[in-house]
């Protein structure tokens, strides 16, 4: 039996509604299958980050001795139900969310997606998905249920991306200069070719998060790539250096309310060990190589209960 005793919770806030933004803390709240006490009870302290801004997204890191900060512990995956994981909201600044994701490491090392909010998305900004506040006249709720999602195979057919990073804090860490993703199975076939362009977010500056849907040019599987797979590049010798990045894909190619899709980690580095990326040979390396995670053939047992 395998235990989460790390966390991991990307998010967005809405830009495109107004008051979106909030300066109320927020909370991530996970219990098991109706248990008299919650598991996780962690309200998100103040960061570098643009913490729950206009259009910003948001990438945090949870450990399991801040699991403990409120009576917490590590918690079984397999016994968590369909209203086991909350966003809530300690204040009655409201705030207006769009994508929520969250997922956790096992001790034996396995990668387990959790929660999944995903969000129509028009001219780069994010559509708004729900309002939460403790004022009733702003918002009707001040927690909600995340719709839950299932570990996919290596079987799984990808139709999509969710890209997620952060970028180092520290002097000239961020870029002007695009990001190019692309994925290319180990038979030639090229079935991801993304260039990433501005969004609502602060793209790639120092010390922000940012959170992206990527599109699939034709559907693969995990089974399909190798360790020369998915490569990541930087147009242009602005150099970028990155603190974290991950990679998952989705069974889904498009937004579907309230629908829970098998979700396929790729790539996960919390600490990024690939140095700096810049078209400046002096700088770095215009192209790396993303390592792979070992997804299962088979997961480890229903997710949902």
């Amino acid at each position: 039996m395998g235990v989460i005793n790390t966390l991991w919770i990307g998010m967005v806030t809405s830009s495109v509604a107004d008051n979106s933004s909030t300066d109320s803390p927020i909370v991530l709240i996970i219990n098991e299958s109706g248990d008299e006490a919650d598991v996780v009870q962690f309200t998100f302290p103040d960061t570098v980050q643009s913490d729950q801004e206009s259009g910003q997204a948001n990438l945090y890191e949870i450990k399991e001795e801040e699991f403990a900060t409120r009576g917490g512990r590590v918690f079984d995956p397999l016994k968590l139900n369909e209203s086991s994981i909350r966003i809530g909201i300690r204040g009655d600044d409201a705030w207006i969310a769009a994508s929520i994701f969250v997922w956790g490491q096992q001790l034996d090392g396995l990668i387990v997606p959790l929660a999944l909010l995903t969000a129509r998305e028009s001219g780069g900004a994010q559509l708004p998905n729900f309002t939460i506040s403790t004022d009733i006249d702003d918002a009707p709720r001040s927690s909600v249920a995340l719709p839950r999602t299932k570990l996919g195979s290596s079987v799984v057919t990808i139709r999509r991306l969710i890209l997620l990073l952060s970028t180092a804090d520290e002097d000239n860490a961020g870029t002007d200069d695009p990001i190019r993703l692309q994925i290319i199975t180990s038979e030639g076939r090229l079935v991801v070719d993304h260039i990433f362009k501005d969004t609502a977010q602060d793209d790639l500056e120092r010390g922000e998060a940012n959170f992206y849907y990527v599109p699939v040019i034709s559907s693969f599987n995990r089974t399909e790539l190798n360790s020369d797979s998915v490569r990541l590049s930087i147009i242009g010798d602005d150099a970028w250096i990155p603190d974290s990045l991950f990679l998952f894909g989705l069974s889904d190619d498009e937004f579907v309310p309230d629908k829970v899709e098998f979700v396929v980690p790729l790539v996960h580095l919390p600490d990024w060990p690939l140095g700096t990326l810049s078209g400046d040979s002096k700088e770095g390396k215009e192209t790396v190589p993303l390592p792979l995670v070992d997804t299962p053939l088979v997961p480890p047992g229903p997710v949902l209960t």
